[in-house]
């Protein structure tokens, strides 16, 4: 730990110490620098200097829904993105103002459609990580809408009531006791098919 911490206060002497007076100089007084601040603040200029470059284009994309049996009110419903026209796929830029999406909505209608293919296939989705406090906060706003406040909140009336760890965290380290609880409860409440056979570490 020692040479980290050497390098540590070696990188804030060199950047940080004698960057801030360079700055009260040249800009104005008070402004602050160092090694992780001065490059996420190039990180953000640079950023904004992409947004400011791009230039907006219209396109337009055709939605339709089907019901899956025909004439049947309480049928099954899906949505289908409109890809090709006369055979050929249409780019995502390919239907550039409204007058040419209506026109082809105009050709579309009356026309019969069927399922030429169906496919099946079964896919594999890695669990998503834990919640640290930030992501928790995304997630419930997402959801609910609800503000931080009242999400640390509830957060903490699960803590204090043994439902979930501690809830004010940005770390995903779990450890071995509590991988090899959680393993034990799944294989005995759901059986080893839902065993991923290993202990996951993010």
């Amino acid at each position: 730990m020692i040479p980290d911490f050497q390098g540590n206060v070696s990188q804030r002497f060199h950047v940080g110490y004698k960057l801030s007076p360079f700055l009260w100089k040249k800009v104005f007084r008070g402004l602050s620098a160092g090694r992780v601040q001065s490059v996420a603040v190039r990180l953000v200029v640079e950023r904004e200097r992409e947004i400011e470059k791009f230039v907006p284009q219209e396109y337009w994309q055709i939605k339709a829904i089907f019901r899956k049996f025909k004439n049947s009110p309480d049928g099954e419903e899906f949505q289908a993105l409109l890809f090709k026209k006369g055979g050929k796929v249409i780019p995502k830029l390919g239907i550039k103002s409204k007058e040419e999406a209506e026109k082809i909505i105009k050709d579309l209608e009356g026309a019969e459609y069927k399922v030429s293919k169906i496919e099946k296939k079964e896919t594999k989705r890695n669990p998503l990580p834990p919640f640290v406090t930030s992501t928790l906060q995304q997630e419930a706003w997402k959801r609910f809408s609800w503000p931080a406040k009242l999400t640390m909140r509830i957060a903490q009336n699960l803590y204090e009531r043994g439902f979930i760890t501690y809830h004010r965290t940005d770390s995903l380290n779990l450890s071995e006791l509590s991988l090899l609880s959680a393993k034990k409860f799944i294989i005995e409440n759901y059986g080893k098919t839902y065993w991923s056979g290993f202990l996951r570490k993010y």
